[in-house]
């Protein structure tokens, strides 16, 4: 069992001081002197009676003699120890203030960032006596050619020994003890392939005392190192007794200049040559017995803590060294390079960049075409150390990957890197074309040169691994293979078959509509017009207002002889287009010459019919009709003054004469709220308010005698008005704030009917004060108000007049792709239209791992509950998922509608009707609301949509959910959504309008009022 070490006569005994990378408990007490001190980040501060076991320090560089200053004179140090690696956790500095002699024992140079030049780095600054390595011995050279003189190899020189006896039987038949993580991808691999091929391997965690009990107990222990390195396993488990299968290391090593393979352990070169050891072994312990015993008596000897305290203070303080340890001789015939100088780092990171890619790397082959010599030369000298990685014969042509993408760190695989001829940019471009692997090396001369060759690799979606650094791996695989296929020159040295599979292997990694567009382009340019369609249908999918995606579906159609298909995509296109305020994106196709063959197909038909626009009377008679309305487009608050000028705009083209009367309240202007056309010339905005909005609540002036002169005058300009105009007809709608005392005399006395648009149960008059001439008509947005009405006591006749949805404008022939939910919500940013209910709903999806995005659309009166929302977005880790736009003008809101599937409408009180379902609807996507009120009409659950309760955001999470797990029923429900907005048209509640209109006026004209 592992104790203190006795002493050993005739060794140095200094005032030791060890900067550590880990806590004192994982090295073995003494390591280098009974009168040391352990100092580092990982240390605790520890004091003994006379002075400090240990001392902790800050991480990264610290001032070591601020350090020094804490000890005691007694424990003043004779020898200062520092272990560093490239974690640059532990980089003491300003050793050369203090006395004494200085070793860097040399910590990972394996792996990390930039290993080897950090640690030579510091080693310089710091002016280090001594260099130890213990681990690396591979790397000796570097330090040799980086001008230090002192450098040598003591193999383990800070293990701990845990001696076990060596059992009859074994508990464990195979074990592996040890970190298999994100630094471990090659190991993860080997010990993956001895379970895929029906081991019984167990991978296993432990403390040192623990692992050398597992080592003990196993029949076989297995090794896998994490980059070629002579790691402490080999002795820890030697000492402890186990019988040890590890991977063979190059010469470099220094592996078999410690142990003899076949008699103190055994190596395997590759995963399959281990299966067939392990095998072997499992089925033959009498031989696996005779080498572990042979490897813990030939460790006990030559590799015991005490051997490695006499080699250390041998080399430190008398620079004598085994032969068999020594490597002042290890200089490679590099070629010779001034140490600060360019080249020197430049060679290093070439290096280090093949380490690094080793680790992912089944066999990574370096390809450095036809170069002999220089730094293609040096390369290959250094890099005899790495075992996987081999040089390609001088002229030959590698065979091309189909796309370069990087490494993963979740899987192993056959690797290649180019080394390119930097500054020759046609050469460096011939090479890009037909990459073997996914990565190159760009060795340059000068941070000038390094900035142009990086710009120009950006242009094949290369970026370095580091700032500045050699390595360039494929960052945009979509840049790569445009700029691959794009010049025609370089494309043109490329197979055919290699065309193809570089486009199509780019589909999967698509995820805008944009790279979709970009990819079906390139495909259309080599015929593949079958892969291009693809691309745009399902870029169509992400984003309906695409007019290139739309156009070039229409030529591709048509080239197919699918004129139906080729027209409706056609008249998309133009119609996308025009929604985005761009040019024509098919100036070159004719409409109807391509729609030709198609003659007069029902669903061409049925496609036409939606956009065909009314240009008479559906009643046959034109009328001259005053409309009266608080508020009127572009000036509004909610959505009721747009209802109103859907009703104008259509009734002016269908030739009658409209006057619009309406307020003016220049505050509550917004840019796109309007239509589609400009019928301000027919709009009086001579009424006045007397009260206003703010914070999404109603307030009237303060002085009720103003008050109530406001409401006289606009009551007389009504009746004025209607005189004037010589009306026939009257359409009220919102008569909040403006009066309502002006629909009596208007119908009773001056014979104007009047049909009055509901948006709401509460007409702006008791039911004692409600109009009673057979010539004044409710007109609720819902069968739900008409029912409020009845049931208030108002005894209105009433025709349900919806408020009516622009479907041409907003419906969208092609359905959004249902990828994943993309949501959105159209409203007011009010409590009671429910944004909080979907918020947390969204939280929800998100801890389950559902993929969504969420957009908000719509104004916020409330400024603190739409803060508190967004705050709750970010402390959940959704902010990516979810974004706030505020209010969106009609483009702005199809164009949104355009890039989603599912409108999710959780208003919390009684909705009147919730136009934005239909709109929604029309564009494809499918509904979920609460279904308050007349809203709970658009929808009919399970058929074009789907209802929750209101408030109840589980609910609503689940209906999310469920689009997710059943995406079919997804799609039936959004194809008959868009068929039943078609039952909400403004056409159709303005061919209401007109019929209520005629049939009041003639019965004004069979008899009094």
């Amino acid at each position: 069992m592992t104790g203190p070490l006795p002493p050993v006569s005739g060794l140095p005994d200094p005032v030791t001081l060890f900067c550590c990378l880990a806590p004192p408990g994982y090295y073995r007490r003494p390591l280098f002197s009974e009168r040391e001190v352990f100092c580092g980040p990982d240390c605790p501060t520890v004091e003994t009676g006379d002075g400090f076991a240990s001392l902790n320090t800050p991480p990264g560089e610290y001032d070591l003699p601020s350090i020094v200053t804490r000890l005691p004179a007694h424990q003043r140090p004779d020898l200062i120890v520092v272990k560093a690696d490239a974690t640059r956790r532990n980089l003491p500095r300003g050793l050369d203030r203090l006395p004494g002699t200085k070793v860097l024992l040399v910590g990972d140079t394996h792996h990390f960032a930039a290993p080897l030049r950090t640690l030579l780095a510091y080693g310089a600054m710091e002016s280090f006596d001594v260099v130890m390595l213990d681990h690396t011995r591979q790397h000796a050279h570097a330090f040799l050619e980086a001008g230090f003189e002192r450098v040598y190899w003591v193999p383990a020189v800070d293990y701990a020994l845990r001696r076990r006896d060596i059992p009859a039987d074994a508990r464990f038949p195979l074990t592996f003890v040890g970190q298999i993580g994100a630094f471990h991808p090659w190991r993860r691999h080997v010990l993956d392939r001895l379970v895929a091929a029906g081991l019984p391997l167990l991978g296993m965690r432990g403390e040192p005392e623990r692992a050398a009990d597992i080592y003990a107990a196993s029949r076989v222990t297995l090794n896998v190192s994490l980059n070629g390195d002579l790691n402490l396993r080999v002795f820890e488990a030697l000492g402890a007794g186990g019988f040890l299968l590890t991977d063979a290391l190059s010469e470099d090593a220094g592996l078999e200049r410690c142990f003899t393979p076949g008699r103190h352990l055994v190596t395997y070169r590759s995963p399959d040559e281990l299966v067939e050891l392990t095998r072997h072994y499992l089925d033959h312990p009498e031989e696996a017995m005779a080498i572990r015993r042979a490897g813990q008596a030939h460790l006990l000897e030559f590799h015991s803590p005490q051997v490695k305290r006499a080699q250390f203070f041998a080399a430190v303080f008398d620079d004598r060294v085994d032969p068999a340890l020594e490597v002042r001789g290890e200089r490679r015939g590099l070629s010779p390079l001034p140490v600060h100088g360019t080249g020197f780092r430049r060679r290093l990171a070439a290096y280090e960049a093949l380490q690094r890619l080793q680790l992912t790397a089944s066999r990574l082959t370096v390809h450095a075409g036809g170069e002999g010599g220089g730094f293609a030369s040096d390369l290959r000298l250094m890099a005899r150390d790495l075992a996987r990685v081999a040089f390609a014969a001088p002229g030959r042509t590698p065979e091309s990957a189909t796309l370069p993408l990087p490494p993963s760190t979740d899987r192993v695989r056959d690797d290649a890197v180019t080394l390119l001829p930097w500054p020759d940019r046609a050469e460096t471009d011939r090479r890009m074309v037909q990459l073997p692997g996914s990565s190159v090396l760009c060795p340059t001369s000068s941070s000038r040169d390094h900035a142009a060759a990086a710009a120009h690799l950006a242009g094949w979606g290369f970026v370095p691994t580091e700032p500045g650094g050699i390595l360039f791996q494929c960052a945009d695989a979509l840049r790569y293979a445009a700029r691959s296929l794009s010049d025609p020159a370089l494309a043109a040295g490329l197979a055919p078959e290699l065309r193809d599979a570089r486009l199509a292997a780019l589909e999967p990694m698509l995820r805008t509509a944009e790279q979709m567009i970009g990819v079906a382009r390139l495909a259309l340019r080599f015929g593949g017009n079958v892969l291009a369609e693809r691309l745009l249908l399902n870029a169509v999918g992400l984003d309906r207002q695409q007019p290139d995606a739309l156009a070039g579906l229409a030529r591709l159609c048509a080239a197919a002889g699918r004129p139906v298909e080729a027209a409706i995509y056609l008249a998309e296109a133009r119609r996308a287009a025009r929604l985005a305020g761009t040019a024509d994106p098919a100036p070159d196709l004719d409409t109807d010459t391509l729609a030709a063959p198609a003659g007069e197909h029902p669903a061409l038909e049925r496609y036409r019919a939606l956009f065909r626009q009314a240009t008479d009377p559906s009643t046959g008679r034109p009328r001259r009709i005053l409309v009266v309305t608080n508020l009127f487009p572009p000036q509004e608050f909610g959505g009721y003054g747009r209802k109103l000028w859907e009703f104008s705009a259509e009734l002016i083209r269908r030739g009658h004469t409209v006057k619009v009367l309406t307020a003016n309240v220049p505050d509550l202007a917004r840019p796109g709220i309007a239509g589609t056309e400009d019928i301000e010339r027919h709009v009086d905005r001579s009424l006045t308010l007397y009260g206003y909005w703010k914070g999404g609540r109603a307030f009237t002036q303060d002085d009720p005698a103003r008050c109530a002169a406001l409401i006289r005058d606009n009551i007389r300009r009504v009746l004025e008005t209607a005189r004037d105009f010589r009306a026939e007809a009257c359409l009220v709608g919102n008569l909040d704030m403006l009066a309502t005392e002006f629909l009596d005399p208007l119908t009773r006395q001056m014979g104007v009917p009047v049909l009055h648009c509901l948006g709401n149960q509460h007409p702006g008059y008791g039911p004692e004060a409600a109009p009673r001439s057979l010539l004044y008509r409710a007109g609720p947005a819902s069968g739900w108000v008409a029912e409020r009405l009845a049931a208030g006591g108002y005894g209105l006749p009433a025709t349900v007049i919806h408020p009516g949805a622009r479907v041409d404008y907003f419906h969208r022939a092609a359905m959004p792709a249902t990828d994943r939910l993309r949501i959105a919500f159209a409203s007011l940013f009010v409590n009671y239209k429910g944004p909080q209910t979907l918020v947390n709903a969204l939280a929800i999806l998100h801890r389950e791992g559902i993929d969504f995005d969420c957009t908000f659309a719509g104004e916020a009166p409330d400024a603190d509950l739409a803060g508190r929302c967004r705050d709750f977005v970010e402390r959940h880790g959704m902010a990516g998922k979810v974004r706030f736009t505020g209010f969106l003008d009609r483009r702005g809101l199809s164009a949104l509608f355009a890039r989603c599937n599912v409108l999710v409408f959780p208003s919390v009180f009684e909705e009147p009707f919730g136009i934005s379902q239909v709109e929604a609807m029309a564009a494809g996507l499918t509904v979920i609301g609460s279904g308050t009120g007349g809203s709970g009409e658009v929808l009919r659950h399970g058929i074009d949509g789907l209802l929750f309760k209101a408030e109840d955001h589980e609910a609503l999470a689940d209906r999310l959910r469920s689009l997710a797990k059943d995406r079919s029923a997804w799609q039936r429900m959004a194809l008959s959504g868009r068929d039943r907005a078609r039952d909400f048209t403004v056409a159709r509640s303005v061919d209401r309008i007109e019929a209520v209109f005629e049939e009041l006026i003639a019965l004004k004209t069979g008899g009094s009022p």
